[in-house]
């Protein structure tokens, strides 16, 4: 009876279908509006790039910046908390906190980050087809491959540091989606200026230590972190980026959850 009250599949699925519905035209200007992006972002590098744009490598970049783009739609979720009526509306309607919750994420996180992957590989070998030879430059399109998400991962050296690429584009997302949590109005903003000062803050603090203990090591600005090795293949300061890689996500997202449900009341 109580997980009945905390999460219902038949609560979810109706949720997820009227949520889908009222926002039908926003959710397809987001799709179309992402598959713009993903095709002039990849189009323009390789245009850019022309000869130099010749390897798998090369995309990684490019998707870095597609995906920072998303971020948009992940930072715009709960739009109902932007205005009083819609967010007293919205907490009335039938279902749990969690359910609300898990919506949005569904929505804003699952789906942005499949479909975008989907049409980042379409924008990728629409791009390629669009660019046209060029004899007097010695251009040639077909040096730049194919892209593949499967070759793309093989240019990373191991399954944690794939892992590690993969969490971390979800902990981006979950910080933006704990923020459309804190603010009612602007809130992708809002968010991205505190990050801004979190990290400048963290700076400064490794600056202050890296002076405190390494007075003779550093000067300026400079941060310094002795290094050393954990086993062959690595080191700390590796591990150090693994384990925030790792685990930021699972901070924000119940943090995102924590705040919906004190809304709520």
């Amino acid at each position: 009876m109580k997980l009945n009250r905390f999460f219902s599949l038949n609560r979810f699925a109706r949720l997820l279908k009227y949520d889908l519905l009222i926002n039908q035209r926003l959710y397809l200007l987001g799709i179309l509006g992402m598959g713009i992006i993903a095709y002039g972002f990849i189009w323009f590098f390789m245009y850019m790039g022309r000869s130099g744009f010749n390897s798998y490598e090369d995309y990684f970049p490019v998707l870095i910046m597609y995906f920072m783009g998303l971020l948009v739609l992940v930072g715009t979720a709960f739009p109902a908390l932007n205005n009083s009526v819609l967010r007293g509306n919205y907490f009335l309607l039938p279902a749990s906190i969690f359910e609300k919750f898990l919506v949005q994420f569904v929505i804003r996180v699952v789906l942005v980050t499949f479909i975008g992957m989907g049409l980042f590989w379409v924008g990728a070998h629409l791009a390629k087809a669009s660019m046209v030879p060029n004899p007097l430059r010695n251009y040639d399109p077909s040096i730049i491959p194919d892209f593949s998400y499967a070759n793309l991962f093989e240019e990373l050296p191991s399954f944690r540091d794939r892992l590690a690429v993969i969490l971390s584009g979800l902990s981006c997302f979950s910080i933006a989606f704990a923020g459309a949590t804190f603010f009612n109005r602007f809130a992708l903003v809002k968010t991205l200026i505190v990050v801004a000062i979190t990290i400048g803050l963290l700076i400064v603090f490794f600056v202050l230590l890296s002076h405190l203990f390494y007075p003779d090591v550093v000067s300026g600005f400079d941060i310094f972190v002795r290094e050393y090795r954990l086993t062959d293949d690595l080191i700390n300061i590796q591990l150090y980026f693994y384990m925030l890689a790792y685990s930021t996500w699972l901070f924000f997202l119940p943090l995102a959850y924590m705040k919906l449900k004190e809304k709520e009341i």
